[in-house]
């Protein structure tokens, strides 16, 4: 094998892709297959925040995304933020010249790139066809990967693409924030955000304060209940509510291909990751080439 993928979410998936394009020889390994559990909906948006900052290489990594994406499922285009007044000069000028496609009207700003998807079926479709073996892996050293049942295996070279959990095993920093999706009995085609957003059959989502230390999280005593008063202020209502997911982003400022002796960690890019991963993992591929 030439390379060890570790991880089943999107930046796991993404890298497999990336480097297979490359003409090596990829094994994949996690503690589930792709697309069985994991966040439900995805907003692929690059804009953030209440004040419209454009997230680095947007143009860039929006075409990357739909490229890839779009081969293995629907991609549902267009998301309208409302933005009030007070922040409309502000954000007219972090929109400047920055190549994203928006189109103003009276009440804010229509993304008509920006899409969401449905997760779930994405990562199961990119996972088609691949090789995957399900189990857990504990920590990796140079030339190993040591499984939580104690196996060993020989691992030239590794992309560490593992996420929140994954970052808390290797040891490595950066920030760690909790938050949680609601699954609604009503549907949203038209995608719409503001403090939250409205998507599929999702409403996303709380973030709650950073930690310098992963935990995991389950669903807190409030949140459901903030996310609905931020729908209400966004749909004018509150959408029936049926289940809910809840997870750990990690984020690290800069770099998300980070080189350590006998691999790579691939990742940090918090609730970005299916906007930014396709774009990433490109540069990944060819530094894995190098070696």
């Amino acid at each position: 094998m030439d390379v060890w993928v570790v991880g089943a979410g999107i930046t796991g998936a993404v890298a497999v892709h990336a480097l297979e394009r490359t003409g090596a020889e990829v094994g994949w390994i996690a503690a589930r297959p792709p697309g069985l559990g994991g966040l439900p909906y995805a907003m692929v948006n690059p804009v953030r925040g209440k004040r419209g900052v454009v997230v680095a290489r947007a143009v860039e990594a929006l075409a990357e995304a739909a490229r890839l994406y779009g081969a293995h499922a629907e991609l549902h285009r267009g998301l309208w933020r409302p933005v009030p007044e007070a922040l409309r000069a502000k954000w007219q000028k972090n929109l400047r010249g920055k190549g994203v496609a928006h189109v103003w009207c009276e009440a804010g700003v229509e993304l008509p790139e920006a899409f969401w998807l449905e997760a779930r079926p994405l990562l199961r479709s990119l996972a088609a066809g691949r090789r995957l073996r399900v189990a857990r892996v504990a920590t990796w050293r140079t030339g190993e990967l040591w499984l939580a049942s104690g196996e060993r295996l020989e691992a030239r070279r590794v992309v560490w693409a593992a996420g929140a959990e994954g970052a808390a095993l290797s040891g490595l920093s950066g920030r760690f924030t909790a938050g949680s999706q609601l699954l609604t009995v009503e549907g949203f085609p038209a995608a719409r955000a503001q403090g939250i957003y409205a998507a599929g059959h999702a409403l996303g989502g709380s973030y709650l304060p950073h930690e310098a230390h992963y935990r995991p999280h389950v669903l807190r005593h409030g949140e459901a209940a903030w996310i609905l008063k931020q729908a209400r202020a966004l749909l004018g209502y509150a959408p029936r509510v049926w289940g809910a997911w809840s997870g750990v982003r990690w984020r690290l400022d800069g770099r998300f291909v980070h080189g350590r002796e006998g691999g790579w960690v691939f990742g940090g890019f918090g609730s970005t990751a299916f906007l930014l991963a396709p774009l990433y993992a490109r540069e990944l591929a060819r530094e894995v080439q190098k070696t």
